[in-house]
């Protein structure tokens, strides 16, 4: 089964590194966009994936063919390999040549896999000695990361050089405790409390704990950027609530921005905290967003939001960039400028968000979308042709499941209601005293036993 599964991933490599196009030629930018995303429709993934898929595969087939070999030949299994390609990514093509050449001739029938790794992880550290490694200068980033589960939590992951990390947790423990004590002081003196942004340590009598503080310190606090001027958001995120979760008569969840689900209650609680409540009607069973009516080439404001409800990521089939902030409002049949009567028209049905590289390739004519009568849009990636998609519109998957429950209980109110009458009627007792209820389970049942008159006691 090892082996199998061990050629077959050999098999995609080989058909995927068919597809690749060279990641640092920038003349080439317009041939690895359509490549990614053919690749990305063909395997029924996102584009992400397709373009890791595509950078694996290069480096498989082509920068490491010795061990590739011993993979197509399934002596290597896939977790192993794949742990093999993630060492090499970094490493020059040198010294990819020699990792290659290496492990290709390690007994790997008889290592087992924690020696396995153990071997890998030293031979590596071999290459990061030479200056292989990525300098901590480099890796400086800010990423947000959602939760596995969709709990309603997510991850804002801070990664650089260990001393300016460390700082940063020092100065964030030592602010949180600064302001701890201050919070308990003034709860001795009856003095105003520092930092209660939301009232609960007066309310509950107790500072704020370190953990609360600390987040309380990075979230909510004004971020120094120098001087220099941060517009305010261009959109309003929205917190999509259900009607029905909003007056607590469900617990179906919330969407934050329309994809990252949220529980119930804190989608309330968001509620509660808000004066202003944007109403966005659905269709009733379908749950699609109900159009808004324009005639301009810019959509309104309105349009806008009603866009960002629909295509809360881009429209291109397999992206997954959110269109929050660097997205575009699209004419899918071009808006023409000198004849406005003879173009697309600025109207719900022909427009959509695209992040701004797709936007791009729509304009270059490597992406070309057309909208359908039932709201569908079919693409047509590269010229010429490489794959073709229709994709269904986003609509409110909550609507149609709330339809059906409501659905469900009227026909379950109407059934009493009918059963309300008949005992009025009388009739139902009428019923049990001619014949009682039919059970079939009676019909098979033995006769009665025969009546032997009264017992002797």
């Amino acid at each position: 089964m090892q082996r199998a599964a061990s050629r077959d991933r050999a098999a995609l490599l080989a058909q995927a590194s068919a597809f690749w196009v060279d990641r640092d030629d920038d003349g080439l930018a317009d041939d690895r966009a359509e490549s990614d995303l053919a690749v990305a429709i063909a395997l029924r993934t996102t584009t992400s994936r397709a373009t890791r898929l595509l950078q694996d595969a290069h480096l498989a087939v082509d920068g490491l063919p010795a061990t590739f070999a011993r993979l197509s030949q399934g002596d290597i299994p896939t977790e192993w390999f794949d742990r093999i390609i993630r060492n090499a990514r970094e490493l020059t093509i040198d010294q990819r040549s020699e990792f290659d050449e290496i492990i290709s001739e390690w007994d790997l029938s008889s290592i087992p896999a924690e020696r396995f790794y153990d071997e890998l992880r030293l031979l590596r550290s071999w290459y990061d000695a030479d200056g292989a490694r990525t300098r901590p200068e480099e890796t400086r980033d800010v990423a947000l990361e959602c939760s596995p589960v969709d709990d309603g939590t997510a991850c804002l992951r801070i990664t650089g050089p260990i001393p300016e990390i460390h700082a940063l947790a020092q100065r964030l423990d030592a602010a949180a405790r600064a302001i701890q004590a201050q919070q308990r002081h003034a709860l001795e003196d009856g003095t105003p409390i520092p930092f209660d942004l939301d009232g609960d340590v007066a309310r509950e009598l107790s500072a704020m704990t370190l953990a609360e503080l600390r987040y309380a310190v990075i979230t909510r606090s004004v971020l120094d950027t120098g001087g220099v001027h941060v517009p305010a958001p261009a959109h309003r995120i929205n917190v999509v609530v259900p009607v029905l979760t909003l007056m607590g008569l469900s617990d179906v969840p919330a969407t934050y921005d329309g994809v990252v689900p949220l529980p119930a209650d804190m989608a309330r609680k968001l509620a509660a905290q808000e004066s202003v409540w944007f109403r966005v009607l659905t269709d009733p069973t379908r749950g699609e967003f109900l159009p808004l009516p324009a005639d301009q080439y810019r959509p309104t404001v309105a349009m806008v939001e009603h866009l960002r409800l629909r295509d809360p990521v881009c429209a291109v089939p397999t992206c997954t960039r959110r269109t929050s902030s660097d997205a575009e409002n699209d004419h899918i049949e071009e808006f023409d400028h000198a004849h406005p009567a003879r173009g697309g028209p600025t109207s719900i049905r022909n427009l959509h968000r695209l992040h701004w590289g797709h936007h791009d390739d729509k304009t270059r004519r490597l992406i070309d979308p057309e909208r359908n009568d039932d709201g569908s849009t079919s693409w047509t990636i590269g010229t010429p042709v490489r794959a073709r998609i229709t994709t269904a519109p986003r609509r409110d998957l909550l609507t149609p499941f709330i339809s059906t429950a409501l659905a469900d209980s009227w026909d379950r109110y109407q059934w009493f209601l009918e059963l309300d009458a008949l005992d009025r009627s009388g009739f139902i007792d009428q019923f049990l005293r001619e014949g009682g209820p039919e059970d079939p389970a009676l019909d098979d049942a033995p006769p009665p036993p025969e009546d032997l008159g009264d017992p002797p006691f």
